[in-house]
């Protein structure tokens, strides 16, 4: 079947799973905003909401009230992430990086603007950085965000900040030469950071993982508590976490990259108030 052919595909199942996409965007939903904002006829809607609700997927927070999804999707993207190869193929990579830092790792992979942790170690300490899996954040001011965007493709890199700006009114040309310009610094180290952009009192370090393509798939990183960010500590993730996204690449028989890392310029950044 040509690709460009959708003779085949079910309207009714396309429709739910775009009300769905759209609930996932907001904590809960009067049936009102829900049927303008999906353009969906309100019968219509309203069998939708009814099967989503007899399956256990939608529940009305009281009767004629709000909908909201169920904690039934986040166990089901619990479940394909616990099987997903990536996960699996990296887990001894992940652990060995979180043994030799004792800071909570993440692997991480982007999805449409935002960044999805796809799986997380934490660290021993009692002040961790600790997310749930399948949590997003915006890719342009976090550190695996800036680092998987510095290696995709410029076509996919223009069509993020094309989408970026479409979804958001905050971004103008100032900001987006400012990611332009980190972008630029991160393909020359290899690494990207944030600076308590995404979360007060964390800061955090990604490198890039590569497939055999030499195409980016995922990012590795390290969110710490910026109280225990000293330059020991700087020192240490600035070498084991690079080395373990070039350990994952191998995993997949990716072409080596070289980048020119200055440690000790870094360190300073890193540990600066």
């Amino acid at each position: 079947m040509p690709q460009n052919d959708k003779y085949y595909m079910m309207r009714s199942l396309e429709k739910a799973l775009f009300v769905i996409e759209t609930m996932a965007t907001r904590s809960n939903w009067k049936l009102k905003t829900l049927n303008e904002v999906c353009s969906i006829p309100k019968g219509t809607l309203q069998r939708i909401l009814r099967t989503l609700e007899e399956l256990g997927y939608v529940r009305q927070i009281e009767r004629g009230g709000a909908y909201t999804l169920t904690l039934k999707f986040h166990k089901l993207g619990k479940q394909i992430v616990s099987q997903s190869s990536i996960v699996s193929l990296l887990q001894p990579t992940l652990r060995s990086l979180r043994d030799k830092v004792n800071e909570t790792v993440n692997l991480s992979v982007l999805s449409d603007v935002d960044m999805v942790v796809v799986h997380q170690i934490t660290s021993s300490h009692a002040l961790q950085m600790d997310s749930i899996i399948g949590t997003s954040f915006p890719a342009y001011i976090s550190a695996s965000g800036k680092t998987f965007l510095a290696f995709l493709p410029e076509d996919d890199l223009r069509h993020f900040i094309k989408e970026l700006r479409r979804s958001n009114s905050d971004i103008n040309t100032d900001k987006i030469n400012l990611i332009y310009k980190e972008i630029e610094a991160i393909r020359r180290i290899g690494i990207g950071m944030d600076f308590e952009e995404l979360f007060q009192g964390i800061r955090c370090l990604a490198a890039p993982v590569f497939d055999d393509t030499g195409k980016i798939i995922a990012t590795i990183s390290s969110s710490v508590p910026t109280v225990r960010l000293d330059r020991a500590l700087s020192k240490k993730l600035l070498q084991e976490i690079p080395s373990a996204a070039a350990e994952a690449s191998r995993v997949f028989e990716a072409p080596e990259h070289a980048f020119s890392l200055d440690i000790d310029t870094i360190v300073e950044r890193l540990i600066a108030p």
